[in-house]
């Protein structure tokens, strides 16, 4: 038979370490395009993000398009973006998108 505070921690043991797919809580950045063939390094950037409540209803609002982004910085030119996720219990998502150009 197992104890409760040995079944407790297994539980919290998986659930923490993301051998369930980070339920609890989930934050990974990644690029939006792997092809940097003659790409320009840049330190310039902007960015914007979406924000999402899941709980019965979808609620999405703001803007993290590419294009958007890059005209409120006033780019002419994009060379590359970067894509953050944050999600918590799966009720929070927040989509973070960081373009560079000039």
């Amino acid at each position: 038979m197992v104890r409760p505070i040995t079944a407790c921690a297994l539980l919290a043991a998986l659930t923490l370490t993301g051998c369930t797919n980070a339920r609890l809580y989930h934050h990974v950045t990644l690029p939006l395009d792997i092809n940097f063939n003659n790409t320009p390094v840049v330190e310039t950037a902007a960015g914007g993000n979406t924000k999402q409540l899941r709980y019965y209803v979808d609620v999405n609002w703001d803007s993290n398009g590419i294009g958007d982004i890059a005209k409120k910085a006033g780019f002419d030119k994009v060379y590359y973006a970067d894509r953050t996720v944050l999600s918590i219990v799966g009720v929070w998502t927040q989509i973070f998108v960081t373009v560079y150009g000039e």
